[in-house]
């Protein structure tokens, strides 16, 4: 249960640091000019879709990677690797 718990914190973690870099990113790209962090933008996306007989799902997802996302992902993947 414990392994579990703690892949959950660090999927969390890891979620937290890519919105947080992304939103630095915006924000600072807008206020002090710095679009290095923000203009190189790469899309993922992911189509699942599904017939079950009676359920029948599509999806569009989609990721969009720059600079500063990637900043915050690595940094969340820091702060879960140091804080056992």
């Amino acid at each position: 249960m414990a392994r579990s718990s703690s892949n959950i914190r660090r999927f969390a973690i890891l979620l937290a640091g890519l919105l947080l870099g992304t939103l630095a990113g915006q924000l600072l790209g807008k206020a002090f000019h710095l679009g290095w962090l923000t203009d190189a933008w790469t899309p993922i996306d992911w189509h699942p879709a599904g017939d079950l007989v009676f359920v029948k799902y599509d999806l569009d997802l989609q990721v969009k990677l720059n600079l500063a996302s990637l900043i915050g992902l690595v940094l969340g993947w820091w702060i879960s690797k140091n804080s056992r």
